[in-house]
């Protein structure tokens, strides 16, 4: 589970020196977005920050590399 957190974490800081939009979804219980547009803002250990805008309003989101490991969280790039 270590080196597949660390691939994510690769990818993520990749996208983030590249400063390329990216396509979000959230599916948390009380956090449903589909396909938001959003820019990686930060990369740290165990988190990175998505600025992306939802329902008209710009927001930030925090999430850690284990939601996208358990796919609570995916970002379309990281699939290409």
């Amino acid at each position: 589970m270590n080196v597949d957190i660390n691939i994510i974490k690769s990818k993520i800081l990749k996208l983030y020196k590249e400063n390329e939009p990216i396509h979000i979804d959230v599916n948390l219980k009380r956090r449903n977005v589909k396909n938001a547009l959003g820019i990686i803002k930060g990369v740290y250990d165990n988190f990175f920050i998505v600025k992306s805008k939802v329902n008209l309003y710009d927001e930030e989101f925090s999430i850690s590399y284990i939601d996208i490991l358990i796919k609570n969280i995916s970002i379309k790039e990281l699939n290409s």
